[in-house]
């Protein structure tokens, strides 16, 4: 009989390939542990294991960052005016020499007291709006300037011969930009040409 397998083996008749598939046909009946659909099973297994772990990795980094941009965010809100606080500084400075803890009226009625507080307030006023405008905020010019309603409040309205176009008159509470955005507006009376 291993003459036989011997010839068959070496008979020229029969094509290699098929020699061949018959010897792998063959170990695969021997061997059931090796069917292809147990390693394609197992290399899936193997993937979706690897893709959880990746998933439940870049779950918990993105809850990290997300953690951490809530902590700068509330450090930002905090922290955000730090700046302009320690610019405002030596204006309180200023108003605690103008103005002692101590200091009532009847201190303030001899004429030297009165110029020194007139004058320290001069200086606290000033040093207020030099703060102001090097953070950004900057007043709305409106006394004499065309009426515009983005800009300005209207709270009283007075007929003028004098002006061709509405025209803020007097000027009540100041308006404020911060970069450029209006953060209030100025209030103000506003002279309407008159119809005659």
């Amino acid at each position: 009989m291993q003459a036989d397998q011997n010839n068959t083996q070496t008979d020229p008749s029969i094509p290699k390939d098929v020699q061949n598939s018959s010897h792998q046909v063959d170990s695969g009946e021997t061997n059931p542990q090796s069917e292809p659909g147990d390693d394609e099973r197992a290399k899936l297994q193997d993937e979706i294991k690897d893709l959880k772990d990746k998933y439940v990795r870049v779950h918990a980094d993105m809850e990290n960052m997300r953690r951490r941009q809530e902590r700068e965010r509330l450090d930002l809100m905090k922290f955000g005016l730090e700046t302009i606080f320690k610019d405002l500084l030596p204006v309180l400075d200023s108003f605690e020499k103008a103005i002692p803890e101590d200091c009532s009226v009847k201190a303030l009625t001899d004429p030297a007291s009165v110029e020194a507080f007139a004058e320290g307030m001069i200086m606290v006023r000033r040093q207020l709006v030099e703060v102001c405008s090097k953070h950004g905020l900057e007043p709305i010019v409106a006394k004499d300037a065309p009426f515009d309603p983005h800009l300005h409040q209207a709270i009283q309205r007075i007929d003028s011969a004098d002006v061709k176009i509405d025209t803020v008159g007097n000027e009540y509470a100041r308006g404020y930009q911060l970069h450029g955005r209006l953060i209030r507006p100025a209030m103000v009376s506003v002279l309407t040409p008159s119809g005659g």
